[in-house]
Order: structure tokens, then sequence, then C-alpha cells
């Protein structure tokens, strides 16, 4: 409905007949068409509100497996080859650069 203001057909539908091709009237349907753009602006607002609560639900979903870590002065870390190089990686390069050392957190 947001995408074309109308409802799908099927176009068996059309060829064969359906409630919804049968008692079709074009007042009643001109009518229902201004209603509809009358509420366009609540339905945006309802798909909206829909919208952001599975964008909340995924966040949740994906932070509550996020393990923290956290890295002190000294420590030493390695750091992958897709964070420094632009170039493919090819099957038998290393997935890590050498141990780095941390100067600053």
């Amino acid at each position: 409905m947001l995408a074309y203001g109308l409802e799908a057909v099927v176009p068996l539908e059309i060829t064969h007949g359906s409630p919804k091709i049968e008692d079709y009237e074009s007042e009643t349907n001109e009518e229902g068409m201004r209603l509809a753009l009358d509420s366009i602006d609540e339905v945006r607002d309802e798909a909206n509100v829909r919208n952001t609560e599975h964008q909340r639900r995924a966040s949740l979903y994906f932070n509550r497996r996020v393990k923290q870590r956290f890295f002190y002065q000294g420590d030493l870390i390695l750091r992958k080859i897709e964070a420094s190089r632009v170039e493919e990686k090819e099957k038998l390069t290393p997935n890590w650069e050498r141990p780095y050392k941390v100067k600053k957190t």
C-alpha cells in the first residue's frame, strides 16, 4: 500500500473472478482511495514505528552475543590483514599481522 497506494490483484483473480473483483464499484473505490490518502500519514507512522522496533530488537540480539574486551598499555595484540590492506586476500595469505604493542588506551 505504501509503495503503490493500491492493493495488489493477482492476474488469476481477474480472469476467473473473485469476491474482490465481483464486488468492485468505481464510486466506492474512489471514496476509499480518498480515505486512504487521508490516512497515509498514520500508515507511514505505523510503518516507521514497526521498522524502529525491528531495528531495536536486532540490535539487542546482536549485542547480547558481543564479548567486551579491554586492552591495556603494553599488551600485545594482532591486527587482521583486512584492516590494513586494500588488495585482495589470497587463499594462503595469513589472517593476522605481526603482534603490535598497545601504547595508549
